[in-house]
């Protein structure tokens, strides 16, 4: 496919080089990059994507497949979006649950005909909407200022093996002509938080975006959702080597198909970073506090980590952890001098759970009930894992709970920690 390049309004022309802007670990930066754009539009007859897969996925936990899967709902385009370009190149549908998706039972249909559509795909859902997803690419143009329906046909079954009721799940009107133009992303910003890195974009029109990292001979991207205009994501850098220099970037695919992407910012791994998260928070213990207040973590890597030279800290204070051979897979839990592991009130840890014990309290004078961040350091001050403090427990009802990061391996952000207090599983994984 023949590159190009595409004036914008607030970027100006793209230069040919790439720009690097040193990280600043203490607060994000927006970077003003050049927009590179990958397919400028492609002719509409070549526009047909391939195609292979039936999608399956997992059941979304705490959901019955057979009460929710039926609950098929379009995301991309928009339900009820407008101006939706004529050489559409497919559309994403999203199911709660696991399901088995034969070709031709998602049909679009507009202007009394189905349009035609290549095999199912299974896609990435948008961040904030899990569950199993699928992308249907058409083969042909649609007509112009006609009303679409997407609709599931008879054969679509759940994991169970079940039928779902067949029936419309959302709707678009097209515009008048085609799409061939790329869009155009601006606000580009990165802000590095420990071993994570938090991206967010903003793009002209409604489009799919992914963030891309290279470094070490290594590439990974990561989803930011599709059918949206703003994006924000977080992903981490502890798959590469600290002392690495990656290559960041963002990338939007619009409705046609049309592609464009960020010039590279360069980063550096910090130093130090370990395998190791906080899992778990209880600041509002039902025994006695501080003493009975604790801060989980878990070892989520392949071998054993010496903890010996980190320390825990809250907002005011620090404590440095004695030494520790943190087995690969197991949890411990940070916990005050006076820590009670047979109280009659809190619920007790896991048999076998090590219990790390600071000489007073956690942090400055304990963990504050109304939400307050908690971080482990390394002895050179890298940030290896934090809870932002997201939670107010302070309420007589969340006594004895705890607050969870779901899942365990995600980065450190609101979305990450349960949104209210949960039932504490200290020494073990958090309820489903």
């Amino acid at each position: 496919m023949n590159e190009c390049w595409r004036e914008s309004p607030q970027l100006g022309r793209a230069p040919s080089e790439t720009r690097a802007m040193p990280p600043d670990p203490g607060r994000p930066f927006a970077v003003p990059v050049p927009v590179r754009v990958l397919a400028c539009g492609c002719a509409l007859a070549a526009c047909v994507p391939q195609t292979d897969l039936v999608a399956a996925g997992s059941p979304t936990p705490g959901t019955s497949a057979a009460a929710t899967a039926g609950a098929a709902a379009l995301v991309d385009p928009m339900p009820g979006a407008s101006d939706v370009p004529l050489n559409l190149a497919s559309i994403l549908v999203r199911f709660p649950n696991a399901v088995s998706v034969p070709d031709g039972t998602v049909i679009i249909k507009g202007g009394g005909r189905a349009a035609a559509a290549s095999a199912v795909v299974a896609s990435d859902c948008p961040p904030s909407e899990p569950g199993t997803c699928l992308r249907v690419p058409l083969a042909e143009l649609l007509m112009p200022s006609a009303t679409y329906v997407v609709s599931l046909g008879d054969g679509v079954v759940d994991g169970a093996g079940q039928p779902l009721s067949a029936g419309p799940i959302g709707q678009f009107v097209t515009a008048a002509a085609a799409d061939l133009m790329s869009p155009v992303i601006t606000a580009f910003a990165i802000d590095p938080s420990g071993p994570c890195v938090l991206v967010s974009f903003e793009t002209d029109e409604s489009a799919a975006g992914a963030v891309w990292m290279r470094g070490g001979g290594m590439e990974r991207i990561v989803s930011a959702g599709a059918g949206a205009t703003r994006f924000s994501v977080a992903t981490s850098m502890a798959s590469f080597a600290g002392g690495t220099d990656v290559q960041l970037g963002a990338r939007a695919v619009d409705l046609a198909g049309n592609t464009a992407e960020t010039a590279a910012v360069s980063m550096t791994v910090p130093m130090g970073l370990l395998p190791i998260a906080i899992t778990k928070v209880q600041a509002n213990a039902a025994g006695p506090e501080p003493a009975q207040e604790y801060v989980e973590i878990r070892n989520l890597g392949q071998q054993a980590v010496d903890i010996d030279g980190l320390s825990i800290e809250d907002a005011k204070g620090a404590d440095a952890l004695p030494p520790f051979l943190l087995d690969a897979g197991a949890y411990a839990l940070i916990v005050p001098s006076g820590f009670d592991a047979a109280s009659p009130v809190d619920v007790r840890p896991r048999a076998g759970t090590p219990l790390i014990r600071l000489d007073a309290r956690i942090g400055f004078d304990g963990l504050a009930n109304g939400g307050e961040i908690v971080r482990l350091r390394t002895a050179q001050g890298t940030v290896i894992s934090s809870y932002g403090g997201f939670v107010d427990v302070s309420a007589a009802k969340w006594s004895g709970k705890s607050v969870h990061r779901v899942p365990e391996d995600a980065c450190d952000q609101a979305a990450t920690w349960t949104r209210l207090p949960a039932a504490p599983t200290p020494g073990w994984a958090a309820p489903l």
